[in-house]
């Protein structure tokens, strides 16, 4: 396998956020977003969608927003770090390995629970700001909704970086393919 070029290498690295761009990425965080949005709403929303419940914006747009921006993160970092590990390894050798060893072996499990509690805790904090705003008191708060805030960011976060590591190694091959004298 050819060493990787290291003009191909440091542009990864330094320009991460257009590499992303240019490979889809907000289209495919758009498309989980409002699949994994809709199904939140039905799921925690029944009552107002079919019945004659209120439907409650703040939790309405936190389902959109939580996954379009975790997955949106995600695969960016995810990204940079294939680069970087191409960098550091000096080569492009990679071998297909199970997902779950892809999650284990390159850092993901760090950056996912990082990005978890991070997004876990803003949106706590807008929902508790909001609500008690509002007047209502801790009692208030949306327990299911709170936990949803920080499990599924992690959930998110390790199937999204863990393919779009394993899409980036395969990208970058063929980039530095591409260009073997540059």
């Amino acid at each position: 396998m050819k060493k990787p070029t290291q003009k191909v290498i440091s542009q990864g690295i330094e320009r991460p956020l257009a590499c992303a761009l240019y490979k889809g990425v907000p289209r495919r965080a758009a498309i989980i977003a409002f699949v994994i949005g809709s199904v939140l709403t039905a799921v925690n929303q029944w009552a107002a969608l079919f019945g004659n419940q209120s439907i409650q914006y703040l939790p309405l747009i936190l389902v959109y927003v939580t996954p379009f921006v975790v997955v949106t993160v995600s695969q960016v970092v995810a990204i940079r770090a294939a680069f970087l590990d191409v960098l550091i390894a000096n080569n492009i050798g990679f071998q297909r390995e199970r997902l779950v060893l892809t999650f284990i072996r390159h850092g993901i499990p760090l950056r996912v629970l990082s990005l978890g509690l991070t997004v876990g805790t803003l949106n706590t904090a807008i929902v508790t700001t909001v609500i008690l705003s509002n007047g209502g008191s801790v009692s208030d708060l949306p327990v299911t909704l709170l936990a949803q805030s920080y499990v599924l960011p992690v959930l998110f976060g390790l199937v999204s970086q863990s393919i779009s590591y394993r899409r980036a190694i395969t990208t970058i091959s063929a980039m530095c393919q591409a260009a073997p004298g540059i």
